[in-house]
């Protein structure tokens, strides 16, 4: 018996997960945008405070030098927050496609087993991509020495060759490796070998599901790129040419940091939701796909498991 998920079914998904519970889909965008907002006031912390002179002139001063290195220690630390965010509201948009009849306080954000079994699975994924990479260019290497010597034609051709073939591997291990991080929800397990199992057979309906999710994403991204851009040029477009004008003449730009931060704090509410948004319509597919392809497991295949 073959086993297929139905690809409109699982783009849907994200769309319908947004219609029924907005509120979660923003608590989803707070938390995971929360690290950028720090990194942005940690950014007009740093030009707010340093004086003019510090900014002017040619060489770069001691109080320049010691705020950015705090800067970029904070910038890794929230990063690293960034990823753990992530974690979370992902294990929170596939528990919300997986058991849909669940209680979900506090929008289904917490921290336990089913955030450890993701966390652990992307980093396995994110090393075996690595690795996969470094065997990669280290035979691409072997071959382009070997070749470069008889040809340098033929080792540039062989060298483009191995990187497309490459690229194919890594989309291909990729899509092989979708299931594993959804599974591991559903099954209440580290689901290495039943995921990868789920997407055998599946590897073009994923690449297709991936090319549509990623193309979904960008149009809506490009829309919203082109209102802002109008909202903004509305609204600081005459400021801007004030202050890139003020630039040119060398004076120091007078730029109103109170303002800037409330217009930023306020920006945050929509955007947030934005962020929450397009996270499921991205996460939210591959959850679909897997519950689907569960259900039509036989009973002794799986660790029993009760989809909503």
């Amino acid at each position: 018996m073959s086993t297929a998920f139905s690809i409109g079914e699982a783009l849907a998904s994200g769309f319908k997960l947004v219609r029924a519970r907005p509120l979660h889909v923003w608590a989803w965008g707070v938390v995971g945008a929360a690290p950028a907002l720090i990194a942005v006031l940690l950014m007009l912390k740093l030009f707010g405070t340093l004086s003019p002179e510090a900014l002017s002139s040619e060489g770069p001063s001691t109080e320049l030098i010691a705020e950015m290195i705090q800067f970029q220690i904070w910038s890794g630390l929230l990063n690293i927050l960034q990823a753990l965010m992530w974690v979370v509201v992902a294990s929170a948009v596939f528990r919300a496609i997986l058991f849909p009849d669940r209680a979900t306080p506090y929008a289904g954000l917490k921290i336990g087993m089913d955030e450890v079994r993701v966390a652990v699975v992307g980093l396995a994924m994110i090393v075996a991509l690595y690795a996969a990479m470094f065997v990669i260019l280290l035979i691409a290497f072997a071959f382009g020495a070997a070749l470069w010597f008889v040809s340098e034609a033929a080792a540039v051709t062989v060298g483009l060759l191995i990187a497309c073939g490459a690229g194919l591997a890594l989309w291909w291990l990729f899509l092989r490796c979708a299931m594993i991080m959804p599974a591991s929800v559903a099954l209440n397990d580290f689901a290495f070998v039943p995921g990868w199992k789920l997407a055998r057979g599946q590897v073009l309906r994923l690449l297709v599901l991936s090319v549509a999710i990623v193309f979904i994403v960008l149009a809506i991204e490009l829309a919203l790129f082109a209102v802002g851009a109008v909202i903004l040029f509305l609204t600081v477009g005459a400021n801007l040419f004030s202050l890139l004008a003020a630039a040119e003449q060398g004076a120091t730009p007078d730029i109103d940091w109170g303002a800037l931060l409330g217009w930023g704090l306020a920006a945050f509410v929509p955007l947030s939701w934005l962020h929450g948004f397009l996270n499921t319509v991205m996460l939210a597919p591959y959850a679909q796909a897997c519950r689907s392809l569960l259900a039509q497991q036989p009973q002794d295949a799986t660790p029993p498991v009760e989809l909503g």
